[in-house]
């Protein structure tokens, strides 16, 4: 139908791969550190195999959720990210200091602005779908809106995090000040519990909605057209 909403599915933390060069990056400058330290190896550039395989290194199931909605619900756009958030978090917007992980920050200028091309690419499908869907003459009139665009970011978190266990398994984050989104939550709320009744399904747990990541920068450029939810899935579920 002419009035209904574009859907819109990502999975910002897909995979936890390294891209070529980061890899080639963290190689070539342990040689030069263990050169300049006078050592036989250095190890101070890299990632271990352990914190990559780990939460840390991307949402453990969340790639599988994300595909099989895919399949299921047919949206008009989809996008998953194919390198680790510990490369660069596709999830943090651009002036985060969480943009770039501790093993990355500390790699030289010119192998950060390689990495930053991975996450403006990215950015810039997602931002060319919405914008076809939102075109700025619309923007330009937001009283008269109606929700254009609906976007679902496929997440996990872990089980227990700092000794805590979390007693939620599925997590449903938007922004409580714009009633769209908090209409929509309720609908996918009660649409998961028709279906799994015995799930405990919290809003804005294990994270606020409204924090820094994808959806808020999407509503902040193309405002009350844009309705963004993430679903955070309790990995004790998906493995």
């Amino acid at each position: 139908m002419r009035n209904t909403p574009a859907l819109m599915i990502t999975c910002e933390h897909a995979s936890n791969a390294l891209p070529d060069f980061v890899l080639r990056a963290f190689r070539e400058y342990n040689i030069l550190d263990a050169r300049s330290l006078g050592k036989e190896s250095s190890d101070r550039f890299g990632i271990p195999d352990e914190i990559l395989a780990s939460h840390r290194g991307y949402d453990i199931g969340a790639y599988k959720v994300f595909s099989n909605l895919v399949k299921r619900l047919r949206p008009d756009f989809n996008c998953a990210s194919l390198f680790s958030r510990l490369v660069i978090d596709m999830n943090r917007g651009e002036t985060s200091t969480r943009l770039f992980s501790e093993f990355t920050t500390k790699l030289p200028k010119h192998v950060k602005a390689h990495i930053f091309k991975l996450w403006q690419k990215y950015r810039e499908k997602i931002d060319k779908f919405v914008s076809g869907k939102i075109p700025q003459k619309l923007r330009d009139n937001p009283k008269r809106m109606h929700v254009k665009v609906i976007h679902l970011g496929i997440h996990s978190f872990t089980p227990v995090l700092n000794g805590i266990e979390r007693d939620t398994d599925v997590g449903i984050l938007y922004d409580p000040s714009r009633p769209a989104e908090a209409k929509l939550a309720d609908i996918l709320i009660k649409s998961i519990h028709e279906r799994e009744p015995s799930l405990r399904i919290r809003k804005n747990y294990p994270y606020l909605g409204k924090s820094d990541g994808l959806t808020t920068t999407l509503r902040q450029k193309f405002g009350p057209a844009y309705a963004g939810l993430e679903i955070e899935i309790n990995q004790k579920l998906l493995g």
